[in-house]
């Protein structure tokens, strides 16, 4: 059995515009669908992992009021994060992308959310994701 281990980050973040960025939620499920699928396929095409989520739960999940964030360049999406209220999950950055993107990502995306704090959970064995979180600014809460 894997462990948790728990983050939280006062939510202060500021970023100017991070170009390709887009905010989904239920008035543009429609229009970014291909988007998401892409994104899907792309974080597919590098991890497996079972519980991936499919287009089916994106849209469950976005008409339960969570909303995705999904970070594109010219050949596509290069990342995509949730977010349920304070609750940041499922975050990927695809190897593409340029240094540096992944923690701009995040802290622009945060900037978004309307809570004074965001926490997540790392699994106890991910020490990139925890140290990526970190370098973002998150503090460790529970071990």
């Amino acid at each position: 059995m894997q462990d948790k281990i728990w983050y939280e980050i006062k939510n202060t973040s500021s970023v100017n515009h991070l170009p390709g960025v887009v905010c989904i939620g239920p008035e543009t499920f429609c229009s970014y669908k291909n988007t998401i699928k892409a994104s899907i396929d792309n974080f597919n095409s590098h991890i497996d992992w079972e519980d991936m989520w499919t287009l089916n739960d994106a849209e469950k999940r976005i008409n339960d009021g969570h909303v995705l964030f999904i970070g594109t360049d010219k050949e596509g999406p290069i990342a995509h994060v949730w977010f349920d209220n304070d609750y940041l999950y499922n975050m990927y950055v695809n190897p593409r992308r340029p240094d540096g993107y992944g923690v701009n990502f995040v802290k622009f995306c945060l900037q978004f959310i309307p809570t004074d704090s965001v926490r997540l959970y790392c699994d106890d064995w991910n020490i990139k994701a925890q140290k990526f979180f970190e370098k973002i600014g998150f503090i460790k809460i529970h071990t």
